[in-house]
């Protein structure tokens, strides 16, 4: 299952920007995927003298996000239905 990609921004000077582009297009790529490859490396050994972030961990994360999300959803369906069968007189033997 591939992660879902939303469009995230940042606030960054126009000298740091120049920068990040300018490493991008020495590497062959575009910002963006510079910036991605740069995070997940500092996410990988540590930012600022951190602790590595295991990234398998975070995928786990997204996955159990995902469940409680799906589940919450099921949740809120099987009450509709509940209630429209309440509404119609319909009961289940």
């Amino acid at each position: 299952m591939k992660a879902k990609k939303t469009t995230h921004s940042f606030r960054a000077t126009d000298t740091l920007w120049k920068t990040m582009e300018s490493a991008a297009n020495k590497e062959g790529m575009s910002a963006n995927e510079w910036l991605t490859i740069a995070a997940v490396t500092q996410l990988r050994e540590g930012v600022a003298g951190g602790n590595p972030v295991d990234l398998a961990e975070v995928g786990e994360l997204a996955k159990a996000n995902s469940v409680d999300k799906l589940t919450a959803a099921i949740n809120r369906t099987n009450k509709i239905f509940e209630d429209t069968r309440k509404e119609l007189g319909i009961t289940l033997e």
